[in-house]
């Protein structure tokens, strides 16, 4: 049985408070599968583990609508949308000499070990339906400056136009890139739901930077009662398990999974 292939509609606005929360207003009301939100600035944008995403003119911020034929894992959704941004914007880097692109887990895009973009996904559910809402995030052309008070994090902020580009007013066109993105997301997206996690674990594998790095997990979600500090986990990451879940070989050789966390830093 053949699917339904997806038609984006692409609603466009200057300023939004988010884009994930224009979209599920929109969603409560029932607009269909692959609406998308587009704005040019977000008042208060948001990352992964309810983080503010710094939202200024010249950067790509969207949100889509789906709903999956077939009921899948939002970490799913979450690792697609991740890779698919690093595969997109790889699309715009095609001949830099030295500039490694790819995703880190679960779902930030990376330049030279700098963040370009990031995915945060949400559960919506409409009547009996329920969907999911993915937002992506992406720093085309915003200006350094912009990005200085971000330069302290683990993985700090840079710019796709920051990275030696050509022709910039061509290759970083925001309907250029966006259309780039959707085009990629919507054909991953058809393939997962045909083949499962079986491709959705290679592809995202093949666009990841860290496959064989020694690297340290911050874990997180565990209750606040049980420890008073972060717990730091070093080991060598071998990629994902069948959950979506990021596996380590620690020293001895034994293989953990973990489910929560987040990267601090890694090594060559």
């Amino acid at each position: 049985m053949s699917l339904p292939q997806v038609v984006p509609n692409i609603l466009r606005f200057d300023s939004v408070v988010s884009t994930q929360e224009k979209l599920r207003e929109l969603a409560a009301l029932g607009r269909g599968e692959g609406t998308v939100i587009v704005a040019k600035r977000q008042s208060k944008g948001r990352g992964r583990m309810d983080r503010s995403w710094h939202s200024p003119q010249g950067g790509l911020y969207l949100s889509l609508l789906i709903y999956p034929e077939n009921k899948k894992r939002l970490t799913d959704l979450s690792l697609l949308a991740g890779a698919v941004l690093s595969q997109t914007v790889k699309h715009f880097l095609p001949n830099e000499v030295g500039v490694r692109v790819g995703v880190k887990w679960p779902n930030d895009c990376l330049i030279n070990g700098q963040k370009v973009g990031g995915v945060l996904c949400e559960v919506v559910t409409h009547g009996i339906k329920q969907g999911v809402i993915i937002g992506v995030g992406l720093n085309l052309n915003i200006p350094h400056s912009e990005l200085v008070a971000f330069s302290e994090r683990p993985f700090q902020a840079t710019s796709l136009s920051a990275h030696g580009l050509t022709e910039l007013e061509k290759r970083l066109d925001s309907e250029i890139v966006l259309q780039r993105y959707l085009e990629n997301f919507f054909k991953a997206y058809e393939t997962y739901q045909k083949e499962g996690f079986c491709f959705l674990q290679k592809f995202w594998e093949r666009e990841c930077l860290f496959i064989g790095k020694k690297l340290e997990l911050r874990e997180t979600g565990l209750p606040q009662e049980k420890t008073s500090s972060p717990v730091f986990i070093q080991g060598t990451f071998l990629g994902i398990d069948e959950q979506g879940a990021l596996v380590l070989s620690n020293s001895q050789g034994d293989r953990q999974s973990y489910m929560t966390g987040e990267i601090t830093c890694y090594w060559s």
